[in-house]
């Protein structure tokens, strides 16, 4: 793939450490490509069941953005557990004749089009690219264990404008599901590049809670059913959530779509905050559905997901628990001290979860940062464009990435 270079000794990963999951690979691969440090993981995946390695969606990662950095890779195949990815320190564009900020990222599988983009996000953001690049993932949109692109469009996205990212734009083009019959979606991303250095960002107060959408994905003819659930779950709780006694009013916003498919049902619960932080939580419903179980999935599934919000509302972090673990790059890579407060439940912090403290390791590994008990980090204030100003001259940048198809 890449010309030959000579590389110094990879930093070592260690694939089980933590949660042992592919965060760890996905995490480590994007500050790699970023920063020019070759890396070495080994036993990947080593905490999964079925044996770990690479599947698909990981291995598109490892293409992607190989292709993207000019990098040297060993292993690079379906459920290898050990990878040698080794970027270039010096990249030419890929295809100028192609830069014209169009990436088209194709998977076979409903592996999570999320999970690839969490990947490929800080490289492509930070890289140095003039324009705004149009990135077209196939996969899947709504997949279990993996944020939903529902998650991502009215949490993620609005959480990274607030701390200093332009704005991503969203067009889902078609769902892809892992329940029901298997089903490869796609999604765009249109992804503004960084001009300068991420300014050091402060989460330190929520503010009350001002608004609440609830995005219900179901077969059609239960939409009724959703709504009047919805509505009773209000009547009891709404205190909980805004403080006032009573229910629906128009601080509640419900949606409904139709999930084509009898056995797909999905719930997000997004919380927005007085100072524009947002907190949410979702499911799609993973347990067997079967007749003469149908009338308790809807209630089961709201009972969840608004308890699970309601917890993450009554600790006052500025964060929930998933969004906590995605920014942990980008506190790494800002300018300065970088603050995320993850609320306390009877006077005691909230611990980061495990995916949070994966990622946390991995960034000290490589950038040679720390995140204190606070949830605070000193980041490098990385440059976009430039490799490492240890490494580089300044003038050296990371050019348009152009088109690139990767299929898995």
């Amino acid at each position: 793939m890449a010309s030959a270079h000579q590389t110094p000794t990879p930093i070592y990963l260690d694939g089980t450490t933590l949660e042992g999951g592919g965060q760890l690979l996905r995490v480590a691969l994007g500050l790699s490509s970023l920063t020019k440090k070759s890396i070495h993981i080994d036993k990947i995946r080593g905490k999964r069941s079925g044996g770990g390695g690479l599947k698909a969606q990981h291995l598109t990662c490892v293409q992607w953005l190989g292709q993207a950095s000019d990098a040297d890779i060993n292993g690079a195949e379906l459920k290898s557990k050990e990878i040698t990815f080794s970027p270039s320190k010096t990249v030419e564009s890929i295809n100028s004749a192609l830069s014209v900020g169009q990436v088209r990222i194709k998977q076979n599988t409903p592996g999570s089009v999320n999970l690839v983009l969490q990947a490929i996000l800080p490289y492509i953001i930070f890289s140095g690219v003039q324009t705004s690049m149009r990135v077209r993932i196939d996969g899947g949109t709504n997949v279990s264990n993996s944020p939903s692109i529902d998650y991502v469009g009215q949490v993620l996205v609005p959480m990274l404008s607030l701390i200093g990212i332009p704005h991503i734009d969203i067009q889902i083009h078609s769902r892809g599901w892992s329940q029901g019959s298997a089903t490869v979606g796609s999604v765009t991303f249109t992804i503004p590049p960084m001009k300068e250095r991420l300014s050091a960002f402060q989460l330190l107060d929520r503010g009350e809670i001002i608004s609440l959408t609830a995005t219900a994905i179901a077969p059609k003819d239960t939409e009724r059913q959703f709504r009047e659930e919805l509505d009773v779950m209000l009547e009891r709780l709404g205190s909980c959530f805004f403080g006032y006694a009573g229910g629906h009013d128009d601080r509640v916003e419900t949606t409904f779509e139709d999930s084509h498919h009898d056995k797909r049902y999905y719930l997000l619960l997004a919380a927005t905050t007085s100072t524009g932080m947002k907190l949410g939580r979702d499911w799609l419903y993973d347990r067997g559905v079967r007749a003469g179980t149908l009338e308790q999935i809807i209630p089961t599934i709201v009972k969840k997901v608004s308890a699970n919000l309601l917890a993450e509302i009554e600790h006052g972090g500025c964060v929930d628990e998933y969004l906590r673990d995605q920014l942990v790059v980008f506190q790494a890579l800002a300018e300065g001290r970088s603050q995320v407060y993850g609320g306390k439940r009877k006077e005691v912090s909230v611990e980061p979860s495990l995916h949070a403290k994966t990622a946390q390791w991995v960034t000290k590994e490589i950038l040679d940062v720390d995140f204190d008990d606070e949830g605070g980090c000193e980041g490098i204030g990385f440059s976009p464009g430039i490799v490492d100003k240890h490494d580089v001259k300044g003038d050296d940048i990371v050019k348009d990435l152009g088109r690139l198809s990767i299929s898995s």
